[in-house]
């Protein structure tokens, strides 16, 4: 019977999946807080890394895919889920850095180098990734960068679920599909 009530939960998830949904942001989860720059201008210091999310199916992890829209402990959501691939440009690279990279990204460093790469993906697009130029720059520790430019280099994988903040209120979520 458990096994059952296993599957059906599953079931359900993934028919909702494409449906939008409130989702509070619970915590930042694992990451370092690094400094950033957007557009040679906007400078502060900023968690990168997997943020925590509860929803009426569950909890679950994901990245932030817009460093320009901060969002608070707590916060609620109303979210509208999308395939990357099919929204295409910089939110495709940053969907295939997240379908490639997300589970193996464990540790702080992994997971802030993640950040990184998605962020830098989604501002620049580039094809090689220069986190000292452009819209989106970044110093962090040279452990945290050497993983952001290997997981740049996924910008050709498969691709992620994006999870639009619908109406401006939070932030848009990379995160990968429900299987």
């Amino acid at each position: 019977m458990t096994q059952i009530w296993l599957v059906l939960v599953a079931i359900a998830h993934i028919a909702s999946a494409w449906m939008p949904f409130d989702a509070r942001f619970v915590q930042s989860s694992m990451g370092r807080n690094v400094t950033i720059c957007l557009d040679g201008q906007n400078i502060h210091t900023t968690f990168a890394g997997k943020l925590g999310f509860q929803d009426n199916a569950g909890s679950w992890y994901s990245v932030c895919a817009n460093p320009r829209a901060p969002i608070s402990q707590g916060q609620i959501m109303n979210i509208r889920p999308a395939d990357s691939s099919k929204i295409g440009g910089h939110i495709a690279l940053a969907g295939n850095i997240v379908a490639r990279y997300f589970r193996e990204a464990q540790t702080p460093d992994q997971c802030a180098g993640l950040q990184i790469a998605v962020w830098k993906a989604i501002e620049d697009g580039t094809e090689q990734p220069d986190f000292g130029s452009g819209h989106f720059q970044v110093m962090a520790s040279s452990n945290v960068l050497a993983y952001a430019q290997k997981y740049y280099q996924a910008t050709q994988a498969p691709a992620a679920s994006l999870f639009f903040a619908a109406g401006g209120a939070g932030q848009s979520q990379l995160t990968m599909p429900v299987n």
